[in-house]
Formats: structure tokens, C-alpha cells, sequence
């Protein structure tokens, strides 16, 4: 069986998206939200619990007994949230993954529908290193490789982003020349 393209340089770097430290902020940003807002919410109803204490009471289910009906719906829906956050994290971790070979870039896209794009060190144009204010906390970035017949490419949440644009820089913009014997 006949091995396609990838034995033609040794691996240099490969990689995916780096979600971890931000499933890390997006769960300690929801326990924030939720301490606040349930804070906030018991003290309006000490505040106003002669005006409204039939709003402030348990919620009774059936068989269960919600005490604080509305601090339980807020941690629910904010736990709701926190938990799409993630999933889409994850779903972005698994649809892309990238590979920096001596003889180019693999761009791997998909996770049913898989797209394999390789671009060539001939085909290299450039790559741009974007690092926004939030990125640069929490130790990532974005990678744009654009290539001479205008494809643009994007390598999403790279740790060590500006190690991995001088790799892919040094890597695809001089071009392995082999001569055969």
C-alpha cells in the first residue's frame, strides 16, 4: 500500500486548537456571574421581602421543593451557557488540526466532511500573527497563513503562537530543493 505525500519531510511541528485555559476562564467567569447575581438577588429580596415575599418563596414541583426558585434558574441558565461555551470549544478543537512537515502545511478541517489542504513552501505567501489583548492573557493566538494564489488559512488558539510563526516562517519560506543522483 502506497503511502500519499506526508513521507516527504519530517515533522516539525503539529498541533490543534489550545481550548483548555479558556474552558478554565469561561468556568470561573460563570461562578462569578452566578455568585453576583444570586448575591444580588437575595439581597433585593431582603431588601423587598415586605413588598414581595410571595415572589421570594420555594417553588413547589410535584415532589420536590425548589427553595429560591429564581437563584436556582439563574445558576441554571448561566451553567446553560457556560456549557454551549464549551461544547463549541471542543467541536473546534476536534474539526481542526495542523501539521508543519519540512515540505509544507497541513490544514485539517472537518470532523464528519474531513478537508485536507496542504500548502506548499512554493505557494507560501506570508503568515500574520494576530495576539488581541485577551489572547496575549491567556497565552494564545491566531495564525493567518495567506499563499500566492489567495487562500488564507487560520491556525485558531496556538499556544505559543509566535514560536509556531517563526517555525511555519523559517520552515515554508525556504524551500527544500532535492537533486536526485
Amino acid at each position: 500500500m502506497a503511502n500519499a505525500g506526508k513521507n516527504d519531510g519530517g515533522v516539525v511541528w503539529q498541533g490543534r486548537p489550545a481550548i483548555g485555559v479558556y474552558v478554565v476562564l469561561y468556568g470561573a467567569l460563570a461562578l462569578i456571574a452566578i455568585g453576583v447575581l444570586v448575591g444580588l438577588e437575595l439581597y433585593t429580596a431582603r431588601a423587598l421581602s415586605s413588598i414581595s415575599g410571595a415572589f421570594y418563596h420555594s417553588l413547589k414541583v410535584g415532589p420536590l421543593d425548589i427553595p429560591d426558585a429564581v437563584e436556582v434558574i439563574t445558576a441554571l441558565i448561566i451553567a446553560v451557557v457556560f456549557l454551549a461555551k464549551v461544547i463549541g470549544l471542543v467541536i473546534t478543537k476536534a474539526e481542526n488540526s495542523y501539521e508543519l512537515r519540512t515540505d509544507g502545511l497541513y490544514v485539517n478541517r472537518g470532523i464528519a466532511n474531513l478537508q485536507n489542504t496542504f500548502i506548499s513552501a512554493m505557494a507560501f505567501s506570508d503568515a500574520r500573527l494576530i495576539r488581541t489583548l485577551g489572547m496575549r492573557i491567556v497565552g494564545r493566538g491566531v495564525i493567518i497563513i495567506e499563499a500566492n494564489d489567495g487562500r488564507r488559512f487560520e491556525l485558531k488558539m496556538i499556544k505559543d503562537s509566535s514560536v509556531v510563526q517563526s517555525l511555519i516562517r523559517s520552515s515554508l519560506s525556504h524551500p527544500t530543493v532535492r537533486i536526485e543522483k
